[in-house]
């Protein structure tokens, strides 16, 4: 779940310099430091993609977890069984 988080972070980080850096250099007529901001955009649509895989398979197995299997999920990898007391 912390790695979700840090990914995100980093995500939201990238969006903020990259989207505020382009912006700049685009006003200035900066060509180059404008392509280095919009790979850092880029970069900012991978870990945001990785975050949401990420979630996808942790809510997957979740979801397996409860359907499938008697126990319930308490975080990415601790389990107890469904008619435990919380």
């Amino acid at each position: 779940m912390k790695a979700i988080l840090v990914l995100v972070g980093l995500a939201s980080l990238l969006v903020l310099v990259g989207g505020v850096g382009f912006v700049a250099a685009m006003i200035l007529h900066a060509d180059g430091v404008r392509i280095g901001f919009g790979y850092a955009l880029y970069a900012s649509l991978l870990t945001t993609g990785a975050a949401l895989a990420a979630a996808l398979c942790v809510g997957m197995y979740h979801l397996y977890l409860y359907f499938f299997t008697d126990r319930k999920p308490l975080g990415l990898f601790a389990t107890v069984r469904r008619d435990a007391a919380p």
